[in-house]
């Protein structure tokens, strides 16, 4: 009886032993993973083209940088880490389009397999000579995209077609000799990541939607997107969040926009943001060069709008603390700069030449270089204005209310000491009864150079004046 209670005794002891010994064990383990896992965390790793940066992504701690080899990182898509950096080598390319190089040809087409996700909806409005533009895929021949038609009937010389039920593509053009790529992936960068950056880096070819960006930092927190380029996306180049910073960066011939979007505290310097909405949207809808919606505290400065078909720099929908400052903006459809129904904004020391020019119309309801909608609180100051379809113009109408229960009103704009030079076109203009000096708004100590001294280059109190009338005006008040 004794030896059996010593031997359980005994077999509970070396149990306890042996558990003890596999504890301690697990944390030798857990420690040094722990210790490993910080040791890696703040290194440097190298991807080459080829590589899947998602899946080194996942492989190395938050805080890792990743340095991309110079070379095409074809078909990458990548959810960060927080405080993830990515920065390029020389002519490092993210891409979202896949090369085709196998073709047939059937009848007068030459036909390529292409597997394509096919969305609920598409959204977006698109102009009447490109009603399909709101499909995000594009088909290139040499880094030049061909125009999406709705059917193969459709497709002709410069033309291309989806056929997704059967995954096959449709061009009229010979592909021989030529490099064709299709845009497939949605993003490059997106995700809930907090202070990633994005330095040196060229992504291009992405299939985003309208709205989206192929680099999209609408769900994350303070980005920064450095000495970076951004073209030939199908929505945005780069969608913005909040403590979003862009510098030094190029967005450029993208389908919709090359920058928008939404959040507070964000920061835009010293970049070119051109040619942009290849793809046709309806700029009156969202489509040019940036726009922004119900964003606060937005600076915007040292940076060149030019070329775009929409608006240059747009903001709209609620949109609070608002400066644009410093910047140029040039040969941009209907607006140079662009605030729409918003609240408190500051638009000085701009440089706006030959915008707003409008083929649907020529007058001061169409477009103008500095055009000012339904806002209130609003300065425009400093400016130099040369030969823009109309110079400044303030309008209003009817908008509701914003969300935070205010109306859009045209209230408390200051326009003054701009420069504004025109040879046709109004020069500056209120157009609405009712909404002058009884709403404070007032053009006061502007510098004009005008073509004509009784040409009407002034539209005020709903009629057209001459600068005789207006200096008279303006002297009474």
């Amino acid at each position: 009886m004794k030896s059996i209670r010593k031997y359980e005794w005994r077999t509970t002891q070396m149990l306890k032993e042996v558990g003890l010994l596999m504890f301690l064990a697990a944390l030798t383990v857990c420690c040094l993973t722990l210790r490993t896992s910080q040791s890696r965390a703040g290194q440097t790793v190298v991807v080459t083209p080829g590589e899947n940066l998602q899946t080194l992504v996942n492989q190395y701690p938050a805080g890792t940088t990743f340095t991309l080899a110079s070379g095409v990182h074809r078909m990458q898509s990548v959810v960060p880490k927080s405080y993830d950096t990515f920065n390029g080598e020389a002519s490092a390319v993210l891409s979202g389009a896949a090369l085709l190089t196998s073709f047939s040809k059937s009848g007068s087409y030459w036909v390529a397999t292409v597997k394509a996700a096919v969305h609920s909806s598409y959204p977006g409005y698109c102009r009447a000579s490109t009603p399909h533009c709101t499909f995000p895929e594009d088909l290139f021949f040499d880094s030049h995209p061909k125009v999406r038609a709705g059917s193969l009937a459709g497709v002709h010389a410069g033309m291309w077609y989806l056929d997704y039920a059967t995954e096959k593509a449709y061009m009229a053009d010979d592909p021989a000799g030529h490099t064709v790529e299709v845009s497939l992936l949605p993003q490059a960068f997106s995700g809930k990541g907090y202070g990633v950056t994005i330095f040196n880096v060229i992504v291009e070819k992405y299939a985003s939607l309208a709205g989206e960006g192929a680099i999209d930092s609408s769900a994350g927190t303070n980005w920064a997107v450095r000495w970076s380029e951004a073209r030939h996306n199908h929505g945005m180049g780069v969608r913005t969040g909040t403590g979003m910073y862009l510098y030094h960066c190029n967005l450029h011939d993208n389908g919709q926009l090359g920058t928008g979007g939404s959040g507070s505290n964000i920061l835009m310097q010293n970049s070119q943001i051109a040619f942009n909405n290849y793809a046709g949207y309806n700029y009156y809808w969202e489509a040019g060069g940036a726009k922004f919606s119900g964003v606060k505290n937005l600076k915007v400065q040292y940076s060149s709008f030019h070329d775009n078909l929409g608006p240059g720099l747009n903001d709209d929908t609620a949109s609070e603390a608002v400066e644009y400052d410093s910047n140029s903006t040039s040969n941009n459809r209907e607006a140079g700069i662009l605030h729409e129904i918003g609240y408190n904004a500051l638009i000085q020391n701009n440089y706006v030449a030959n915008d707003g020019f409008n083929p649907d119309g020529t007058n001061v309801w169409w477009g103008s270089g500095i055009y000012i909608n339904t806002s209130s609180h609003t300065e425009v100051k400093n400016n130099t204005l040369v030969n823009c379809m109309n110079g400044i113009t303030l309008r209003y109408d009817s908008r509701g209310k914003g969300p935070n229960g205010l109306p859009y009103v045209l209230q408390n704009v200051d326009v003054h000491n701009n420069t504004i030079t025109q040879t046709t076109g109004m020069a500056c203009a209120l157009v609405k009864a009712a909404v002058y000096t009884s709403f404070d708004n007032h053009f006061q100590d502007n510098t004009f150079h005008l073509a004509s001294s009784t040409y009407k280059y002034f539209y005020w109190l709903a009629e057209p004046w001459t600068l005789a009338q207006w200096n008279q005006y303006a002297s009474l008040h």
